[in-house]
């Protein structure tokens, strides 16, 4: 028999402050390849970051929480690449905490808290090296319960300064994007009316709405003379909504939600063994209650996320390491303080979850051995069985190499895009009052050639049809292009997606200006481009 070895409370926080440093920290050791869409991190903190005021100098569908951050960052380090990720270890450090004090708040135990934070790490922390909105939104959201519950539980002296910062950081969860956002303010009012419930008192409850309205006066009252309303999508053509109740339906019941089909059966399994044992939810406590309502909401949330922020599908797996936790809490015969236990349940939480770290192990022990996978279509297997599509580009961007671009310093772009870079940068370098309509992915051109992007309330962040560019901004643009306002312009061309850059703006740049120059876009597959246009002599 193994002799009993408890380990100390000290050692296993150290554990959990080393998983957490050790996950946060990485990607800034790191070269990454340049991702779509990164562009909208970089711009919209730029602008901000050199002054420009968001509705006011430039439009865009959400508001802008997602860029205070980075924009930060920005100020402190430059407009690099790098500083994003700076930015991104700052929220993922601050998401980890936030996980920290919620387990703390709900009285888990360290072992078991250090065993939920480090399937946090490995679910959530480890695939967000970069700022995006999808996943900023639900840090704010963090943030904000982390405030509300510890409220909620521990009440004491800071109460009132607890809830009005949780008010805040759901107003920004709003703010940064407004599906998973009110999604977060339903779970924080939901958890307030628990308490209200159980104390017989709505002081919570009203604290929180007057800040929370307060607050949104505050952020939202300035920006209303610049088209703000204009920009969510209000009164212009398309207007819609993205939820239906038959694609609502097919979310819940298809195979992708098989996980959290599971998950909330178990819960209701376990809700109603405890009624039967005579624990019916009126006899829980609160704070029983409310890990209980907690761990329903952050389930539920991203089970309708996925209809409405379907890009990328893993920016919704945060919800995996509450629910262990949830259900590990209730087995108080496993002490996981035990040498014995705590670290075979680690070593367990990396096999469960080998995915994500698997593709970097894998693609670092292929190049560094020199291993390669040959694929024989003279076998049928999982490789083999359907034929390649013939006209689908082959690049991994295995190829792709190190921008000598000062903002691209953290990035690997296809050599044919830092080419096509440096010749804009050296012919228009240092233009005076340069003026550039670039409806590319490549914003750092700005900071690299030396021009200011455009402003003014009707120019929107960035280009994609029918989200952020609509038929006014067309035929505005259209106008200034056939009245030859810019000196250059960037076009981008997407072929795999649904007019992404408005191909009327493109035939107007083809009837008014010289096509000066095409080369190749940062993407994967790479059979997009970018078109430099040029003035009609």
């Amino acid at each position: 028999m193994f002799k009993k070895h408890y380990l100390s409370s000290n050692f296993i926080y150290t554990v959990e402050i080393a998983i957490a440093l050790g996950f946060v920290l990485l990607p800034l050791f790191v070269t990454f390849p340049y991702k779509i869409n990164l562009y909208l991190a970089w711009e919209g903190a730029y602008r901000i970051s050199i002054g420009q005021m968001p509705f006011k100098d430039f439009g865009m569908p959400l508001g802008y929480g997602f860029w205070l951050i980075p924009a930060m960052f920005f100020k402190l380090f430059g407009p690099l690449m790098s500083s994003l990720i700076k930015a991104q270890a700052f929220i993922n450090l601050l998401s980890v905490l936030c996980v920290h004090i919620i387990f703390k708040t709900f009285d888990i135990k360290p072992a078991l808290r250090t065993i939920g934070v480090l399937f946090f790490c490995l679910s959530f922390v480890f695939i967000h090296f970069w700022p995006w909105y999808n996943h900023t939104v639900f840090f704010y959201e963090l943030l904000a319960l982390s405030f509300l519950l510890s409220a909620l539980v521990k009440k004491g002296k800071h109460y009132y300064v607890k809830i009005v910062a949780a008010s805040l950081f759901i107003f920004l969860s709003i703010f940064t994007k407004q599906d998973i956002g009110g999604l977060a303010f339903l779970l924080a009012l939901s958890l307030i009316l628990v308490d209200a419930i159980f104390d017989k008192s709505v002081k919570g409850l009203l604290i929180f709405g007057v800040s929370f309205l307060v607050i949104s006066i505050c952020f939202i009252t300035p920006l209303l003379k610049y088209d703000f309303a204009y920009w969510f999508n209000f009164g212009q053509f398309p207007h819609g909504t993205r939820i239906s109740v038959l694609d609502l339906l097919d979310t819940i019941f298809d195979e992708t939600s098989l996980v959290f089909r599971i998950y909330l059966f178990a819960i209701l399994v376990y809700i109603v063994y405890e009624w039967q044992n005579g624990n019916g939810l009126l006899k829980w406590n609160k704070k029983e209650l409310l890990f209980l309502t907690f761990t329903l909401g952050i389930v539920v949330q991203p089970l309708i996320a996925q209809l409405t922020t379907y890009i990328p599908e893993n920016s919704h797996f945060y919800y995996h390491a509450f629910v262990l936790v949830f259900f590990l809490n209730k087995v108080k015969t496993i002490e996981y303080a035990k040498t014995q236990i705590f670290i075979p349940a680690l070593l367990l939480i990396f096999i469960l979850w080998p995915q994500d770290y698997w593709r970097y192990i894998k693609r670092v022990a292929a190049s560094s051995l020199n291993i390669t996978q040959k694929v024989d279509y003279n076998y049928v297997g999982k490789k083999t069985w359907k034929l390649p599509d013939p006209s689908a580009p082959s690049s991994d961007r295995s190829d792709w190499v190190k921008s000598p671009l000062r903002t691209l310093d953290n990035v690997k772009l296809p050599k044919e895009t830092i080419e096509g870079m440096k010749r804009l940068v050296s012919k228009y370098s240092n233009k005076p009052n340069l003026k550039v309509l670039n409806m590319s992915e490549l914003p750092q051109l700005a900071y690299e050639i030396g021009y200011e992007p455009l402003k003014g309330s009707k120019q929107p962040l960035w280009f994609h049809r029918n989200v952020a560019f609509f038929e006014r901004e067309v035929e505005k643009t259209c106008d200034a292009i056939a009245n030859g306002e810019y000196d250059l312009v960037l076009f981008e061309v997407i072929p795999m997606l649904n007019r992404f850059y408005p191909p009327s703006v493109r035939e107007c740049l083809q009837e008014n200006y010289n096509l000066e120059d095409t080369f190749l876009a940062p993407r994967i597959p790479d059979d997009s481009f970018i078109e430099v246009y040029s003035p009609k002599d």
